[in-house]
């Protein structure tokens, strides 16, 4: 893309993700004639009987992948439909939009969402942004009837990214580095990050980092992408679940004083309606969700790929090893 230069070494790097695209595309394009067979790391359940178990989609955090939850939810309910488990999802919920209270009634038994985000609805004043503090602080929060499965290791934080070029050029590899230099340069980001808690204004007043200029740019078309490529823009608030970052060899600058909240996965659970059996299926899901195969999961998706949500989870689970895929 133009605005893009990079090393001999970062060519090689950009050629294998290249090939590893090729490779997850044809994974896509081969199980749109495949039947998912039975988990092959995560044993069947003892009981199909009764109704379908309820997988909602969270709203994602603001700046991410529009799609992530959505993709989440069909993999949670992939997983459980081949362990032998009935599965729907439930659709995003404006007035809702954690689904906090849909888990509390039992109408919805399982959000695949984002610790943060539950923690703001729950104690929205609470003081903490390392994971475990989130994830402590969340934990204490839960109210009656609701439950939390194993975390993730995989996150979706906001994160600020510099292309190679500005990382050379100013010597910036952490924020507390672009913050010497802050005042000569162009954010990119959206309309929230301007305004929330944890989001530019919390770099003015932690880090002393007042940008020349903020531009207001969507995430849903690459707009902020392409802005930060061609140099509209030299940093820009890019999630870390969002492929653009390995595959542009973009540098994100190190949060060293962590004013940027923890937004790590977190399977929450209707307690009334999950038996131990199906808590297991989720923690096997949940334990293949490193960073990195939250950013594949994010590029299987990708538009270019040409897969629906349901092809691209089977996908997932496939590579993952967790799901069999039987022609």
């Amino acid at each position: 893309m133009s605005g893009l230069h990079t090393s001999k070494g970062e060519s090689v790097h950009l050629r294998r993700l290249t090939a590893t695209l090729g490779v997850l595309a044809l994974s896509v394009g081969s199980l749109t004639a495949c039947t998912s067979g039975p988990i092959v790391v995560i044993p069947s359940i003892s009981h199909t009987a009764g109704p379908a178990y309820v997988v909602g989609i969270p709203a994602v955090p603001d700046g991410s992948n529009p799609l992530e939850g959505a993709l989440l939810a069909h993999v949670y309910a992939a997983a459980l439909d081949a362990a032998g488990a009935k599965a729907t999802i439930a659709a995003e919920d404006p007035k809702d939009p954690t689904l906090l209270d849909k888990l509390g009634t039992g109408a919805v038994d399982l959000v695949p969402g984002y610790s943060s985000s539950f923690l703001d609805v729950l104690a929205p004043h609470a003081q903490v942004t390392a994971t475990s503090q989130v994830l402590d602080a969340l934990k204490s929060a839960l109210p009656a009837g609701v439950s939390m499965l194993d975390p993730a290791k995989a996150q979706d934080n906001d994160a600020l990214v510099v292309t190679t070029v500005t990382a050379q050029k100013y010597n910036l590899k952490t924020i507390a580095d672009l913050a010497k230099v802050c005042d000569k340069l162009a954010f990119g980001g959206s309309e929230d990050f301007r305004t929330k808690e944890h989001g530019l204004a919390t770099l003015g007043s932690d880090y002393n980092c007042v940008p020349k200029t903020y531009e207001e740019l969507p995430n849903t078309s690459e707009e902020l992408l392409l802005a930060l490529l061609r140099d509209k823009v030299q940093v820009a608030d890019i999630h870390s679940s969002s492929p653009a970052i390995e595959d542009n060899a973009l540098v994100v600058l190190t949060d060293t004083k962590q004013v940027f909240q923890a937004q790590s996965i977190v399977p929450l659970v209707s307690a009334k309606n999950l038996p131990a059996d199906i808590a297991s299926v989720i923690n096997k899901v949940t334990a293949a969700l490193t960073n990195e195969e939250l950013i594949n999961l994010n590029r299987l998706a990708d538009g270019s790929n040409n897969a629906s949500l349901d092809q691209a989870a089977h996908a997932w689970l496939v590579l993952m090893g967790l799901l069999k895929a039987t022609s």
